[in-house]
């Protein structure tokens, strides 16, 4: 009779008080039952560890110093069981069908490394961003056509977007149609194919809605730890190099930009807050490992101009002229006909001290986004002049705001 369990999930935080039990109940209410739960407290200063520990008998709580994400979720992995891993973070939650759907899926098929399913990013208000349907449908066909790159193109008379990346679909068999009836999704497919190549654009997967077998994580190793911000990029990147990949047009975790409450988390998001210019470096200089010797390749030199151009644009916006000068000068080997590299160095260089051009740059980029939204219809002239008066007033209150 087997005593271990089947599935070793990997959960690592850091002073997330205010979400962690939200991802917890997540697991507890999975229809899925036979877990560890491996939650690695990071070095955490508030609430955490008094929040969840022995909150239920499957869950092993390692503390640590801070070590960032992949060293927590190495911790983890060192001492999982499992002959199935799977991976949440404490900002998130998985929708109940996830474990089961997966390990359904991977009994069904011996021979299959890992399987994957949507994420589903939730920003509040109900604005949703549904991963990776976007990317697939739009944001990678559309940079793939800018720098005239046929990867992501349809095959002839195909009209699923899915298929730009995949090779092939097939209904859910047995192992899984039950599954999938209880929820309330339908048009639910399995895709497969090898999409290494693509994801040089980007993310085609994550980690929080994957589970892979204990044989494809050895293959692929333990998290990259000199990378503060792109360690679960390359760990996927080397899982679609290894195996092809699995996936199922299915929801299975919701990304909370915010807290159960609606109100933003104490700590900002890795990627997206105070460390996002570290993340966005750590990122193009992952891809720049995984470009290797085709780095001269045009397409591949217009990819890193664009990367490096992001990169400035997000490091003046965020008052750091020295990086912001570095990446541009950078972008400008790689895109020398570009008129916004052209502009912002223009701009940077023409504007005095280290300041000035940073408060001219996030003045017109907050104009620019404002009559977006104006014309999409997603921000009215009412709300626009009364939030202009609320930020004088508050100036009035407080000039150094």
């Amino acid at each position: 009779m087997r005593v271990l369990p089947l599935v070793s999930i990997i959960l690592p935080t850091y002073n997330r008080a205010d979400t962690i039990q939200r991802a917890i109940a997540s697991v507890q209410a999975q229809t899925y039952a036979d877990w560890e739960l491996i939650v690695v407290d990071d070095g955490s200063t508030d609430e955490t560890v008094a929040l969840i520990e022995g909150c239920d008998p499957r869950l092993k709580l390692i503390r640590q110093q801070n070590q960032g994400t992949a060293g927590a979720r190495n911790t983890a992995l060192r001492a999982s069981t499992g002959a199935y891993i799977a991976f949440l973070d404490s900002d998130d939650e998985w929708l109940p069908h996830h474990l089961e759907l997966c390990v359904g899926f991977l009994e069904a098929f011996p021979e299959e490394g890992f399987v994957t399913n949507e994420l589903w990013e939730d920003f509040g208000q109900g604005r949703i961003v549904k991963h990776y349907r976007v990317e697939i449908s739009d944001w990678y066909p559309t940079t793939a056509r800018h720098i005239d790159s046929r990867l992501f193109d349809l095959p002839v008379g195909e009209q699923d977007d899915h298929l730009r990346v995949y090779r092939s679909r097939q209904p859910i068999g047995d192992w899984g149609r039950a599954i999938v009836a209880r929820t309330p999704y339908d048009n639910v497919f399995h895709y497969r194919g090898q999409i290494f190549e693509h994801m040089r654009f980007g993310f085609l997967m994550c980690l929080q809605p994957t589970v892979i077998r204990r044989e494809a994580f050895e293959a692929v190793g333990y998290f990259d730890t000199s990378y503060y911000g792109a360690s679960d990029f390359g760990f996927t990147v080397e899982l679609c190099r290894r195996f092809p990949a699995n996936y199922l047009s299915i929801p299975a975790c919701i990304k909370h930009e915010l807290t159960g409450d609606g109100g933003m988390p104490c700590e900002d998001h890795v990627a997206t807050g105070k460390t996002g210019l570290i993340c966005l470096q750590d990122l193009l200089r992952f891809l720049e490992h995984f470009w290797g010797d085709r780095r001269d390749d045009p397409e591949v030199r217009v990819q890193r101009g664009m990367r490096e151009l992001h990169i400035a644009r997000v490091a003046l916006g965020r008052n750091e002229r020295a990086i912001a000068l570095r990446y541009l000068e950078a972008a400008r080997r790689d895109l020398p006909e570009s008129t916004r590299v052209r502009n912002l160095d223009w701009l940077i260089r023409l504007l005095p001290g280290e300041r000035l051009a940073c408060q001219v740059y996030n003045a017109f980029t907050r104009a620019v986004d404002v009559g977006r939204r104006l014309l999409r219809n997603e921000l009215s002239v009412a709300v626009l002049f009364r939030k202009l008066g609320d930020r004088l007033a508050r100036r009035k209150l407080d000039p150094a705001t």
